[in-house]
């Protein structure tokens, strides 16, 4: 809903022709709409940086159970 009224305000449609838009709101606009993508930006960075430490963590109990049973890493199941 922000967004069409955003495209509305940027690029006014054959009704709104006679309608001025104010620089001052398209500002507001624009800073109101900068600061929700900025709040977005930060909750897929945490995301992406939990999903990172967990693929580490499950990458480390990997290694940890290959180093205990020989035979059983990648290079294992290539061979004959």
């Amino acid at each position: 809903m922000r967004y069409r009224r955003l495209v509305a305000l940027r690029v006014p449609g054959p009704r709104d022709a006679d309608r001025r838009t104010d620089p001052a709101d398209v500002t507001v606009l624009l800073a109101a709409e900068a600061a929700v993508l900025e709040g977005r930006l930060g909750v897929l960075r945490k995301a992406i940086a939990e999903r990172d430490a967990r693929i580490h963590a499950v990458g480390s109990v990997q290694r940890a159970r290959e180093a205990l049973m020989p035979g059983t890493g990648p290079a294992a199941a290539s061979s004959p």
